[in-house]
């Protein structure tokens, strides 16, 4: 599931005309956001909310961009990308994508920035890019306290990289020298 954030509210009302439509992909935003939540969205943005099929599937889009002074998107920047491919017209994309999440429990948690260079098979099947607060490449920082992080309150990724390579076997590997690879 790609995750999403909102962007700032009051910047985003700037735009708004006398006659505004937000189209909501079917897919994401819901898994990000409520119901209503995303009405209450089209109500700051006194806009007409209308959900689209899965729209990284290019579906037909029945809304004449004519209509409308601004077309908001809330999808991710592909999706945004692809309304306004269809309508063949200037949108207003109302979130950012963040990166590719799992639902556990009611929150979202991001576990991949789909940042192309994958090392999983390095890592134990746990990406420090994303799910270390810092991002760091070369192992826990100093402010690790009893295996959390001091940023975030979660569970710092090289400590559980960690017990992992030692409950596959692979201590040996996991100290080993790493050097990334230069894009």
């Amino acid at each position: 599931m790609i995750t999403l954030k909102l962007k700032n509210i009051d910047e985003i009302k700037g735009k708004t005309g006398e006659k505004n439509l937000l189209l909501v992909c079917s897919l994401c935003p819901y898994w990000n956001f409520s119901k209503g939540e995303i009405d209450e969205l089209g109500g700051k943005l006194d806009s007409d909310v209308v959900k689209l099929p899965t729209i990284c599937n290019y579906p037909k889009i029945k809304v004449d961009p004519e209509d409308y002074d601004s077309i908001f998107v809330l999808a991710c920047g592909a999706g945004s990308q692809v309304v306004s491919d269809v309508l063949d017209s200037e949108i207003i994309p109302v979130a950012d994508t963040t990166g590719i999440g799992v639902k556990v429990d009611d929150k979202i948690l991001e576990y991949c920035s789909a940042c192309s260079d994958c090392i999983l098979e390095k890592t134990a099947g746990i990406c420090p890019i994303k799910r270390c607060s810092k991002s760091l490449l070369n192992g826990p920082c100093g402010g690790v306290q009893d295996g959390r992080c001091e940023v975030g309150d979660i569970d710092c990724a090289w400590i559980l990289i960690d017990k992992r390579m030692k409950k596959f076997g692979k201590k040996d590997e996991f100290i080993g020298t790493r050097i990334p690879r230069l894009k």
